[in-house]
């Protein structure tokens, strides 16, 4: 599969208040250049509701160099590759005018059948996914040790806002979930310059669940967990 390249320019409600790209938007990047990707070689989304399919994220790495500002042009290159029989490894970086990295993403996707609810082998998607040649782009987030105990634990519920067109929550709304209801007095100084999303189990609207903060140092954990298990576990580094 060859690389696919668009350009974007960052709008003002993808931006704080200091004119820069919010983190959760580099995530919305992702997908929406994962789903024009895909359906170049006819695996998006119509593909899939057409054969009881869906591309599910399973892990995601993300690393921000540097947000973008209001108004500025990026350029994003995505590919995807074959990690293991079951899994897509896919790739997306963002350089500035310059060429300059602002953002890399390495994510990992798995194809489910709807009807079983279980993963698809890629082979069978009569797509060459490339089984070589795909490593990572990002260097693993190495978190430290935590505690056994939360720092905190906040309630939240699944509202219409989280949700997307699969009826699930959004993949950026956990991150935005653990930034949200970060208190204050336990947010590191700086701003999330990498961090590693790990979905375990499919959330739906009206959810209800716990938000568990850890921290260490310029580190923090968020644990996105309810009644039926964990959701999500996020891992941000702060710079």
């Amino acid at each position: 599969m060859n690389d696919l390249t668009l350009t974007h320019t960052i709008t003002s409600y993808e931006c704080s208040d200091d004119h820069l790209m919010k983190p959760e938007f580099f995530l919305h990047l992702c997908q929406e250049m994962a789903e024009e990707h895909a359906d170049l070689y006819n695996l998006g989304f119509a593909w899939a509701v057409q054969n009881h399919k869906i591309w599910v994220e399973t892990q995601g790495n993300y690393e921000l160099i540097r947000r973008p500002d209001w108004k500025e042009t990026v350029t994003l290159r995505t590919n995807t590759g074959q990690a293991s029989a079951l899994q897509a490894r896919r790739f997306v970086e963002m350089t500035d005018a310059e060429g300059k990295v602002l953002a890399r993403a390495d994510l990992l996707w798995v194809l489910i059948d709807i009807t079983t609810r279980r993963p698809f082998p890629l082979k069978r998607t009569d797509v060459a996914f490339r089984d070589k040649d795909c490593p990572p782009i990002t260097q693993p987030l190495e978190s430290p040790e935590w505690s056994a105990e939360a720092l905190c634990s906040i309630p939240h519920t699944a509202s219409r806002r989280d949700i997307d067109f699969n009826g699930h929550i959004n993949n950026s709304a956990y991150l935005i979930w653990a930034l949200d209801t970060l208190p204050a007095e336990h947010t590191p100084e700086g701003a999330p310059a990498r961090f590693h999303l790990t979905f375990r189990k499919e959330c739906m609207l009206g959810a209800e669940v716990e938000v568990q903060h850890f921290r260490n140092g310029s580190f923090t954990r968020h644990i996105i967990n309810s009644a039926e298990g964990v959701r999500a576990e996020v891992v941000i580094e702060w710079r």
